[in-house]
């Protein structure tokens, strides 16, 4: 089991962990949890509870392992005003996640998840008209999360967990017109997740989950092709830069109204006020100024439903209505996006020992018209419009 999660976290090390996501959060957790759009915090577990709701563990029985991926492929168009409207690169995306549980005793369930809970990827050509602000953009956030579930009582439990949050930055633009600059830094931030789960009726079950801000402050290099004469010394040299990850609640609620038939309604808030700026200092200073955010906090409202069409086959879908942080008159090209609507289905199948599932998602970006967004001491008029992604999810469990 310890193998198996280890060989899961070199994969999300290696792998490009960036997709356009409300704000920068990401919840393809599962397969089954993408064909469910997210809402499995509440109902029957499966080993990915890991990262939904930890207290669930204690629903399953002896040891459990699952590994999977994910791959989105997102698309946007960029219109600023006078200018040429520009496509987003196309890009696949892969997003891999791995989870092992293991029943203690009869109170007590030990967890370990290795998924992602942040990333972006955003790239338009480096000639583009808002180069001056950002042509590649990437956040690559990987969370090993080792959690402990115990049985308060035969229909409710708790759970515990520490979240390690690999926190990696880049940034690349145009200065002067002609130049590039890249920024890179990474970091490791703690946080905590405290969780419940509760089945006072058969047919009836709740979930609750709260997850920390975690603080992390990336630190690497800039560089640039920037001749010194121009300026150039200034934005060559160390970097470093800091952001608050935001905490979050989640609650759940599931009905079992037939032995075939489950239904999930599932809500997060997330803190995104607590991301207020982005200030990336080069040799200590920040050449640009602060960029400042004001984010929103902001709400993920989803619903799945599961239906076994035989012992072994599962029939899965869901909607989930997904805010945007991002305020229009504090628009930006790095996170092109608006509120979001997400449409989900999906397959199981399942024996006593195997597993294996398949979910797709399409994702429709709403538009924004008429965003400001601040560069270089002025602002830009800009219309995000088309933007949508394309998610399909593969999930392998063993139990044993």
């Amino acid at each position: 089991m310890g193998k198996c999660v280890a060989i899961a976290v070199l994969a999300l090390m290696l792998a490009g962990q960036q997709v356009q996501a409300a704000g920068f959060a990401i919840y393809d957790w599962s397969a089954r949890g993408v064909a469910m759009g997210g809402a499995t915090m509440a109902g029957k577990p499966d080993a990915s509870v890991v990262a939904s709701n930890p207290a669930a563990m204690t629903g399953l029985n002896g040891t459990q392992v699952m590994s999977g991926l994910s791959a989105v492929a997102p698309m946007v168009t960029v219109s600023i005003a006078g200018k040429e409207s520009s496509d987003a690169e196309s890009n696949v995306w892969m997003l891999p996640h791995a989870y092992a549980v293991k029943q203690l005793g009869e109170r007590y369930w030990l967890g370990i998840g290795v998924f992602n809970r942040f990333g972006l990827g955003t790239e338009f050509d480096e000639n583009w008209p808002g180069a001056g602000s950002v042509y590649y953009a990437a956040i690559k956030s990987v969370s090993l999360t080792p959690v402990l579930g115990m049985r308060l009582t035969d229909n409710w439990s708790i759970g515990l967990g520490a979240e390690a949050n690999y926190f990696d930055f880049t940034q690349k633009k145009k200065v002067g017109g002609a130049y590039d600059v890249k920024v890179q830094g990474d970091d490791v931030g703690v946080g905590v997740n405290l969780s419940t789960w509760y089945a006072p009726t058969d047919w009836l079950s709740l979930g609750l989950m709260y997850r920390s801000s975690i603080d992390v402050h990336p630190r690497g290099e800039a560089d640039s092709n920037l001749p010194s004469y121009l300026g150039g010394d200034k934005l060559n040299g160390d970097a470093d830069g800091e952001i608050t990850l935001p905490d979050s609640w989640s609650l759940g609620l599931c009905i079992t109204p037939s032995d075939r038939l489950s239904l999930e309604f599932d809500a997060t808030r997330t803190g995104w006020s607590s991301y207020k700026e982005l200030d990336i200092r080069i040799n200590g200073v920040n050449p640009s100024g602060v960029a400042v955010k004001d984010w929103k906090d902001a709400w993920r409202l989803g619903i799945g439903a599961e239906y076994a069409l035989t012992p072994s086959w599962d029939l899965r879908a869901g909607y989930v209505y997904d805010e945007t942080p991002v305020r229009t008159e504090r628009a930006d090209y790095m996170v092109p996006a608006n509120d979001r609507q997400l449409f989900s289905t999906g397959l199981g199948w399942h024996d006593a020992s195997w597993s294996v599932d398949l979910g797709y998602t399409y994702l429709l970006i709403l538009d924004r018209k008429g965003a400001e967004v601040y560069v270089n001491g002025g602002v830009d008029s800009a219309d995000f419009e088309d933007g949508d992604a394309h998610l399909l999810s593969m999930s392998v469990a063993y139990r044993f």
